[in-house]
């Protein structure tokens, strides 16, 4: 059965919302010489206490012809606030604010706020975005399967859900990187639409 409309909604913005910079903190030689593995992955991005930046994403629907290009800002507080807006084609902004969800859109600009205790089939995919971004190998492990290869310059962590719930909204992540920042992402939903991010950090947001 295909997910609601709202529930297929907000995962599509979860998952986009995990997309936010982080800051390259510095390495010290000991660790940049030392191979590179999902532990000082995670470590390098418990450094980031919050980032800001602006995104570019392209997204191929299966129904439409041609893909769906959007672009606007992204940014993220440690532990568990993040923010997406939408400047082009079409405003839109979403927050997720500990447990709460605000999304501002369509013709009128409507404001729809919620708990994601409303959604409990996504919940682990909250969990996976939060644990990405706070470095949390645990929880982030427990939720989906894992692969990392490259090194600290160039990587690419994989992600797989290994919850049969989580697999009716997404299939893969594809993250890449270099040191704590995400550089883009690509993302395969379970119906086989696909949505590659590129993000690009705002200068001089080092914090």
């Amino acid at each position: 059965m295909r997910p609601s409309r709202p529930a297929a909604r907000l995962a599509a913005a979860l998952w986009t919302a995990l997309a936010v910079p982080t800051v390259a903190a510095a390495q010290p030689a000991a660790a940049a010489a030392s191979p590179w593995d999902l532990m000082q992955l995670m470590h390098a991005l418990q450094q980031v206490k919050s980032a800001s930046g602006r995104f570019t994403e392209r997204k191929t629907v299966h129904l439409l012809n041609a893909p769906l290009v959007s672009s606007g800002t992204l940014s993220y507080v440690a532990p568990d606030r993040m923010q997406k807006v939408t400047l082009s084609p079409v405003p839109e902004r979403f927050v997720l604010d500990g447990d709460q969800i605000t999304m501002v859109g369509g013709p009128d600009q409507q404001t729809h706020t919620f708990a994601l205790t409303d959604y409990p089939q996504i919940g682990g995919l909250v969990e996976g975005i939060r644990a990405t971004l706070a470095g949390d190998l645990t929880t982030l492990d427990r939720y989906y399967d894992l692969r990392l290869t490259g090194d600290a310059a160039s990587w690419e962590l994989l992600l797989q859900p290994k919850d049969s719930k989580l697999t009716r909204f997404v299939k893969s992540i594809r993250i890449t990187g270099s040191q704590n920042q995400l550089r883009a992402i690509d993302t395969e939903e379970s119906d086989g639409d696909r949505s590659e991010m590129s993000i690009v950090e705002d200068a001089g947001d080092a914090r």
